[in-house]
């Protein structure tokens, strides 16, 4: 390859079909690429010339076409890693480069025209496309998720003989050998695999090899430069040999320099780097690549032993700390001073360490934009991502970051992992004991957050009077900072008797408190209701402001889920225990869908309100758990809610003009849909411009539906205080006595009937003050009382099975 300036065509990454043929019609007509991360990339790039920047489009499926190797010594493609002075190196790969590590893997799996592979990894990777290569260069057929490594569709596939590959990275894998049942008898049908580059324990290969026994499984070692350069059949190597990351095959040649860092030579060693300055050679006179990764040699298998490099490998993705840098500064103030560095984590390897010189006041502002940054990085990182201030980051005279020193020093300062909490949840010192007694049966670290935990506006009101209780008041927008984060501001909180009253508490309060006093004559706060819908808005809100954020950034709907569990459980035992108390039976109440039947007919108490918020949390996992909503929710929220308002006014119209539910009070979730829809506008209104078109629609809403009533005045009057209030001071007592009444609303719900009832049969005569006090202490007692059973159970289970309860959550493809 003797040229001096390389042209160049730009292909923006986008792991889809389209994407997949963009590069191989380039590669048939011998056009060298360039993978970008959009089009502005495209026109910064050093050292090429771009003629064109394609952009794919999306694209799901199976992937058939044949291609067959190209061995031409002529440049292919441009990809981009770290340079040993931090800055973006360049990669100039060849045909041959590419086609000789594709026809190892292809020799050592044994890879036939048979192979119907589930490619786990996206073909924006070397990994991933280097995989689509092999396939097709063989005439086997690569199937393309649509979401990702999706573990459930793989165990279908599986089951019903659709796919008898898989191609993925350790992280992946670790979700498979969590939960070995999902994929069962279906692994006997695997006959590949491939893993790819990153660390994996010898005895997470014995459970793979045990979990797919029919399969041939080859882990492989290398980097951008010498992809491939070692294999290890996992399926066949003895178990002292499981601890390597296998040997050489082919032209392929490994050793060790003086100091163990580990040199590759061959055919498959891309021989050049580029910049703006031209080509460098990367090989040395004799041939071989010298790389920062450490490693040992026995018998010819090659043992790799970690990095010399601050390259940052998080759940197989290798990330530039410079780079990563560098975006996150293009989206803060100027002067703003930060720093990366790897720190170690449990599920992806490395995890990614931020710091920000000066107070805490900007951290939540630079996390939101390094998870941007390490998304478009293809990184999904979670509770991995780090974000702390720090008085000085430690440099060197010449003025270069410190990075180990850095990592060490924010190890020294994190709470050790292990539970510091008792059984009776009494001895709770710091933010993460606090967060492991409030999250019980979840493993919490000190990365972790309340929204990435799964946290829900009624939880939110419980966690915040017992930190408050603890610790003093907490910082604005405490929800989406880590435990090491609010562990850090506990020195920083100013002591004081009074506390901010979130409004969204205070109106929870209060419309729970009109409606039992509705029930139990109290007072009349309304002649035309309103309050039942204001609750139903505040779930809408609280489904919005707590946990969107987290399925847009997983892709995962769990948290809702766990709403619906937490509302459903102690409905369904309400339930059941008011059955056996008056010995009236009745399926549909226990199913929680009474609401759709004629109460008049129903023998029992009446939980209809539970019932259909239950179902509109249903529905609301089942919306987003659609690609195409979550996307949309993200690149435009408040256009998103606002048509989803609209759809659902429209919706609950239409039902109702075709079916006649004035049998059942409208007591459907249809007939509430546009309160929950309206909550998610009024949580998606962060700016005064937002803010004024939420509360527009909110006028809108109650006019169309109560005309200018007390029911409009009282929705309207709630939705402005959410808007325009967010909090209130108020001493800290009061607080404490609002704030317990909000958190138990279900329960004041669920046992108000009951208390009417236990007061009628005590005085003989109806006492509506007295039953609407004692039905909301009776209701805070109750949560209480629920939530250390809860607890106690969970505990209980932990020590008998001897095992952590945390589900992991589904991970898209890296």
């Amino acid at each position: 390859m003797d040229f001096q300036k390389l042209e160049a065509t730009a292909v923006v990454r986008k792991n889809s079909i389209d994407f997949i043929e963009k590069v191989f019609a380039l590669n048939e007509a011998r056009r060298p690429l360039v993978m970008v991360n959009d089009e502005a990339q495209a026109q910064t790039l050093s050292g090429i010339v771009i003629d064109r920047c394609i952009v794919p489009v999306e694209q799901s499926g199976w992937y058939t076409a044949h291609h067959a190797l190209i061995h031409d010594d002529l440049p292919a493609q441009v990809s981009y890693t770290s340079g040993t002075e931090g800055l973006p190196k360049g990669i100039l790969l060849s045909y041959q480069n590419l086609a000789d590590a594709a026809g190892r893997i292809i020799e050592v799996m044994q890879m036939t025209a048979e192979i119907r592979e589930y490619v786990g990894v996206p073909a924006t990777f070397s990994f991933g496309m280097g995989r689509y290569r092999a396939i097709s260069a063989v005439g086997g057929h690569a199937y393309l998720p649509p979401r990702g490594f999706d573990p459930m569709e793989l165990a279908r596939m599986l089951t019903a003989g659709q796919v008898n590959a898989l191609s993925a990275v350790p992280t992946l894998l670790r979700i498979l050998l969590d939960a070995p049942g999902l994929i069962g008898e279906a692994g006997k049908k695997l006959r590949w695999m491939e893993i790819g580059s990153q660390h994996m324990t010898a005895d997470e290969k014995l459970r793979i090899r045990k979990m797919f026994p029919n399969a041939r499984i080859v882990q492989h070692y290398g980097l951008t430069e010498a992809s491939r350069s070692t294999f290890l059949t996992v399926s066949g190597a003895p178990e002292g040999l499981l601890h390597s990351v296998g040997r050489t095959n082919g032209q392929s040649e490994i050793a060790l320099g003086p100091d163990n860092r580990i040199r590759i030579r061959g055919p498959h060693v891309a021989r050049s780097r580029i910049d703006a300055e031209g080509l460098h050679d990367l090989q040395d006179a004799e041939g071989w690549l010298q790389t920062n990764d450490l490693g040992r040699l026995q018998d010819g298998h090659l043992f790799f032993d970690g990095r010399a490099d601050d390259l940052i490998n998080c759940g197989g993705v290798k990330v530039s700390p410079d780079q990563l840098e560098e975006r996150i500064r293009s989206g803060t103030l100027p002067g703003t001073k930060i720093a990366v560095a790897k720190v170690p984590d449990a599920q992806r390897g490395d995890g990614i360490l931020v710091a920000v010189e000066g107070d805490a006041t900007g951290t939540a502002k630079v996390k939101e934009i390094a998870v941007s940054a390490l998304q478009g990085m293809g990184v999904v990182a979670g509770s991995a991502l780090h974000v702390v201030a720090v008085d000085d980051i430690p440099v060197t005279g010449t003025g270069k970051v410190q990075r180990k020193l850095l990592a060490e020093q924010f190890l020294a300062h994190q709470p050790a992992e292990t539970a510091r909490v008792d059984e009776s949840g009494d001895e709770i010192g710091d933010v993460l004991a606090l967060f492991q007694h409030e999250f019980p049966g979840q493993v919490v670290k000190p990365g972790d957050t309340f929204e990435s935990l799964g946290g829900d506006s009624l939880h939110y009101i419980q966690f915040t009077l017992a930190f408050e209780q603890r610790f003093g008041p907490l910082p604005d927008k405490w929800e989406s900072l880590s435990v090491t984060q609010l562990q850090q501001r506990l020195g920083q909180i100013e002591k004081t008797s009074w506390r901010r009253l979130e409004t969204p508490t205070l109106t929870r309060a209060f419309f729970m408190t009109c409606i039992v006093a509705l029930h139990t004559d109290a007072f009349v706060y309304s002649p035309n209701w309103g309050a039942a819908y204001f609750l139903i808005l505040l779930a809408g809100y609280s489904v919005a402001r707590f946990q969107l954020p987290e399925i847009i950034r997983t892709g995962s709907v769990s948290t809702i889920w766990g709403t619906i569990r937490s509302v459903a459980i102690p409905t369904f035992l309400m339930v059941a225990f008011l059955q056996v108390a008056t010995h009236r039976f009745e399926i549909m109440p226990l199913l929680l869908i009474s609401n759709y039947l004629d109460p008049h007919h129903l023998k029992g108490f009446l939980l209809y309100f539970a019932e259909f918020y239950l179902q509109l949390l249903v529905l609301a996992a089942l919306f987003f758990s659609i690609p195409s909503v979550r996307q949309a929710f993200k690149a435009r929220p408040m256009t998103s809610a606002v048509v989803l308002l609209i759809a659902a006014m429209a919706l609950g119209r239409g039902i109702d003009s075709l079916y006649n539910d004035d049998y059942n009070y409208h007591r459907t979730p249809w007939h509430y849909s546009f309160a929950f829809a309206l909550g998610i506008v009024v949580a998606g209104a962060k700016g005064p411009v937002t803010k004024l078109i939420a509360m527009a629609a909110a006028i809108v809403v109650v006019l169309l539906n109560w005309g200018f009533t007390s029911a409009a005045y009282y929705v309207a009057g709630g939705c402005a205080l959410v808007l325009f209030v967010p909090s209130i001071p108020v001493p800290g007592p009061v607080k404490v006595v609002v704030a317990e009444i909000a958190a138990a609303s279900l329960f004041i719900y669920l046992n108000h009937q009951v208390m009417i009832s236990v007061v009628h049969k005590i005085y003989g005569v109806e006492k509506p003050w007295v039953a609407l006090i004692a039905s909301l202490i009776a209701g805070v007692i109750l949560m209480h009382l629920y939530s250390w059973l809860s607890r106690q159970i969970v505990l209980t289970y932990r020590r008998m099975s001897g095992m952590e309860m945390d589900l992991p959550i589904a991970t898209r493809g890296e």
